[in-house]
């Protein structure tokens, strides 16, 4: 094989994977709502969200806020999201968090059903104590678009975990799994990214690297002359592109099915990169059109 055409290959192998990270819509998981009663100790909705969190990096489909992270942005930005929030604070929080989806939801089961049998000891025969121990969970989750508020994906997932023991004279023993919060909720949690997975959650590669339908962000701040996008060398923008603006009106619906077709978009004009800041920054200097604002769109 020729050596140009071991180059041409290798960078064809760099640009394939530049596009394989384009593609991965970047998503914030918010703390799941306990609707469970008696078992708040747990800490379960938290430990869902942690749990998510990693199975979503794992599966290398999705760009995740790490969940310190989260929590550091939504404390500068001053929010609070938990459990189940409407379409309209997801719309809102998207464009605080910079992320195109948000995915939340609910332990709607979780408890522990105690069972067991005692034979006292009688004409000499030693006691006998058999116990089991069940604990059940169910999550429900959801993604929703944080353009548009539309629910794109929902899905419920259970699973039951058990163990035993018995005790003949007061010796024995058994299994007795303290560890069965994780034991129950880590396969669920599986469960409900197996099926994510599934579902056609499309990008627009906010903040990524270039993907079939190129470069795309927004516009973070506009001070004076110069514009701030959230795109930078994660996204391979270099100094001297160029990218048109758009600003997203109306969501579009069916009249009959409700199905969310697209939005309104009205250009507002043209910016020229000035300088790459880092990987989801850059500066950009107006080349036409007036009156940006932050959250307009930039295409190229």
């Amino acid at each position: 094989m020729k050596k140009s055409l071991v180059v041409a290959l290798g960078l064809f192998a760099v640009a394939s994977s530049a596009a394989a990270l384009a593609a991965k819509p970047r998503v914030a998981v918010i703390e799941f709502k306990d609707k469970t009663q008696h078992y708040d100790w747990y800490r379960a909705g938290q430990a869902a969200q942690d749990m998510l969190v990693t199975e979503l990096a794992k599966s290398g489909k999705y760009r995740v806020i790490e969940r310190e992270q989260l929590a550091a942005i939504m404390q500068e930005k001053n929010l609070s999201l938990s459990g189940d929030i409407d379409p309209k604070t997801a719309v809102k929080a998207g464009k605080l968090l910079g992320v195109e989806y948000i995915i939340t939801g609910a332990l709607t089961e979780l408890g522990v059903a105690n069972r067991g049998v005692r034979v006292p000891s009688l004409f000499g025969n030693p006691s006998v104590n058999v116990g089991s121990q069940k604990m059940d969970a169910s999550i429900d989750a959801r993604m929703i678009n944080t353009t548009t508020g539309e629910i794109v994906w929902a899905d419920t997932a259970k699973e039951t975990t058990s163990d035993a023991s018995v005790y003949v004279a007061g010796a024995g023993g058994g299994v007795d799994d303290k560890r069965k919060l994780d034991r129950v909720l880590r396969p669920v949690v599986v469960k409900l990214v197996d099926s994510m997975g599934k579902a056609s959650i499309a990008t627009s590669g906010l903040g990524g690297a270039s993907d079939a339908s190129g470069v795309a962000g927004k516009v973070a701040k506009v001070e004076g002359g110069s514009v701030y996008l959230n795109v930078g060398a994660e996204a391979g923008v270099k100094e001297g592109d160029t990218f048109d603006v758009y600003r997203v009106g109306n969501v579009i619906k069916d009249p009959d099915t409700g199905e969310v077709l697209g939005s309104d978009e009205t250009k507002v004009g043209r910016v020229k990169i000035t300088k790459v800041m880092g990987a989801r920054l850059s500066t950009a200097s107006v080349v036409s059109g007036s009156g940006f604002k932050p959250g307009d769109m930039i295409k190229n």
